[in-house]
């Protein structure tokens, strides 16, 4: 199961990795255009607000949670025995698996009716948007996916009465 959450999330940091590129090259394809021939590229702030930045945005949380660099306080976890500090690592991962769980569903739906209705922006260019609609609450899938992996990691830890692997190796799998 880790190895599999460990490779969707190496996959979905590759589509955030081709959609920081793409932002890159629309960006300034449209700022040259702009100064060159005094033409905008028609749609491309929407293009970017609401395709790339999601993606680039919500696509690398899983990988996140695979290598635990997410933001933490360790204040008080500093200060308590081993076996606390692995119950509060159990109560933390429980609570993100849940938060990401319940912010998918809500995102799905969001989604969904995106879909129903065909939902675009109306400019120069209608952009359709109602496909990168479903770009959040895939990534937030994919994170409670691997909120739940190290769930399971840190409950057989905690169950075994060993360690769970530590979580120092910053960057790397």
């Amino acid at each position: 199961m880790e190895r599999f959450a460990t490779a969707l999330s190496r996959g979905m940091v590759a589509i955030a990795g081709f959609s920081i590129v793409a932002m890159l090259v629309l960006v300034a394809g449209d700022v040259i255009s702009r100064a060159v021939l005094n033409i905008a590229i028609p749609g491309i702030d929407t293009v970017v607000a609401a395709y790339l930045m999601v993606a680039t945005i919500f696509l690398p949380l899983a990988m996140l949670e695979m290598l635990e660099e997410n933001i933490s306080v360790d204040i008080l976890r500093d200060h308590v025995p081993d076996v606390v500090k692995d119950v509060f690592d159990v109560i933390g991962r429980l609570l993100t698996t849940i938060l990401y769980g319940l912010l998918a569903w809500l995102y799905v739906h969001v989604a969904l009716e995106s879909f129903e209705i065909r939902e675009f922006v109306t400019g120069t260019w209608d952009v359709p948007i109602w496909p990168a609609r479903i770009i959040m609450p895939i990534g937030l899938l994919v994170a409670t996916l691997a909120a739940g992996t190290k769930l399971l990691v840190s409950l057989r830890a905690l169950i075994a009465g060993s360690k769970p692997p530590s979580h120092h190796t910053t960057g790397t799998f």
